[in-house]
């Protein structure tokens, strides 16, 4: 697998006022991997599985503020020297131990040539009375791989090069444009995890995915019983399957369990929100920036965090979705926003907090809806997702025209090609990641 975050490592790995790295993100999104792959721009690599080794928790408390004397102490136990300026120090699966999380601080502070990279598993659920050392670590979120690496993982660097010089005045030809399409149904097919493309591209075989895929599912809900004794593992688990189906409306709480209280139901949705696993696009009035301080907590539509696993849910066979893969985007309004979210997700900045915005109007004689806000070079951008192509952008023309001294362009994401109209881009699924790296 080839993921985009090995580039923002390299750039971390040669700052000098580095400092320690808290990677975050659900189970299953590929953290451990890039971490060994980034190992190998080292001279040397020490991997400290707490889990795995809990004799070397003991130390982290012994030794607190002490790196030195703790990197030596770990040398002893693993055999190996850490030796600060040329050993990559990772510690994997340190949410059994909150005294290595606080100790990445005194690295920063009294160790700042060795470098050390930390992650775990459910990390806010452990480390959710304990505050981090702000200012002295920084962090980075994994998320599952976009269609981006999605190519890059079948080796089609060519599509990529192809799509990052197509624009308006030079639209792809047709053949290509579909044969992009295609293979962005076969990405919503398979979703973005690391095992399950592994395994496509190494042996094409549908039935082998999509058993990965359910034994991830099972894996995950296996987990849930460790999130909170506050919690019905039963509400997480109707959440879980439930999400799936509700992708793209306006979310209430009745539609999972009406005999449910929603402040029930709600405490299990932060705590998958916490897991990595549901994300929440927050209703924004859009009345200029910063979009999170026009919230309304009350309204929010959910995604599921990896578009193959939520069709999985649903119990949709792969082997059938495929047969029908030219035809996905058209007929699965859903797929389509579930997929935009993703890759919108997917451009969160190192340090900043994965966020989603929409916009949502509800009046009787007018209603209007933006299926997402976002920021593109300090100007508001809003997003409608176009499943058909003969829906019309009532709603976009309506945003535009009330809060244009905010905008430059509005942006629709579509089957179509590359268009300008109106001031409004028509951008095709699969160079949605034109927009993260500022291509438009």
């Amino acid at each position: 697998m080839k993921r985009l975050a090995l580039n923002f490592l390299k750039q971390w790995g040669e700052q000098k006022d580095r400092k320690p790295l808290l990677i975050r993100g659900a189970r299953q999104v590929g953290k451990t991997w890039l971490i060994r792959e980034y190992a190998h721009s080292y001279p040397s690599f020490v991997e400290i599985n707490l889990e795995a080794l809990p004799e070397t928790i003991p130390l982290f408390r012994d030794l607190y503020g002490k790196p030195q004397e703790l990197l030596n102490a770990l040398s002893l136990i693993m055999g190996k020297k850490i030796q600060p300026g040329e050993t990559l120090l990772f510690l994997d699966e340190i949410q059994g131990c909150k005294e290595a999380l606080l100790s990445l601080r005194y690295f920063k502070e009294n160790l700042p040539q060795q470098a050390v990279i930390a992650a775990g598993s459910l990390l806010e659920f452990s480390f959710q009375d304990v505050s981090y050392p702000v200012g002295r670590i920084e962090f980075l979120h994994i998320f599952p791989m976009n269609f981006e690496e999605f190519l890059l993982a079948r080796n089609r660097e060519d599509l990529i090069q192809a799509i990052s010089e197509a624009n308006i005045l030079h639209p792809l030809p047709q053949a290509i444009h579909e044969k992009l399409l295609e293979e962005v149904s076969l990405y919503c097919l398979l979703g973005g995890l690391p095992e399950v493309l592994k395994t496509y591209v190494e042996t094409a075989d549908f039935q082998k995915c999509q058993n990965i895929q359910q034994i991830i599912i099972t894996t995950l809900r296996e987990d849930f019983h460790k999130y909170s004794p506050k919690v019905n593992v039963e509400y997480l688990r109707l959440l879980f399957h439930g999400i799936p189906r509700l992708i793209g409306q306006k979310f209430k709480y009745s539609l999972i369990d009406p005999h449910i209280k929603s402040r029930d139901l709600s405490l299990a949705l932060s705590l998958l929100e916490k897991a990595g696993l549901a994300y929440k696009i927050s209703h924004s009035s859009g009345n200029g920036l910063p979009l999170e301080a026009q919230l309304n907590p009350k309204k929010f539509k959910t995604f599921f965090f990896d578009i193959g696993l939520s069709q999985r849910i649903l119990g949709l066979p792969l082997s059938q979705l495929f047969l029908e893969r030219k035809e996905l985007l058209v007929h699965r309004g859903a797929m389509a926003e579930q997929f935009v979210a993703q890759e919108l997700l997917s451009f969160t900045q190192p340090n900043d907090y994965p966020r989603l915005y929409y916009w949502h109007r509800e009046f009787p004689s007018s209603q209007a809806e933006i299926d997402f806000l976002t920021v593109y070079r300090s100007f508001l951008l809003p997003i409608e997702v176009k499943s058909t192509k003969g829906k019309h952008l009532k709603s976009l023309h309506l945003f535009m025209k009330e809060k244009g001294k905010f905008i430059e362009k509005g942006l629709k994401v579509s089957t179509l090609n590359f268009s300008f109209h109106q001031k409004i881009l028509t951008l095709p699924f699969y160079a949605l990641f034109k927009l993260g790296k500022e291509q438009l």
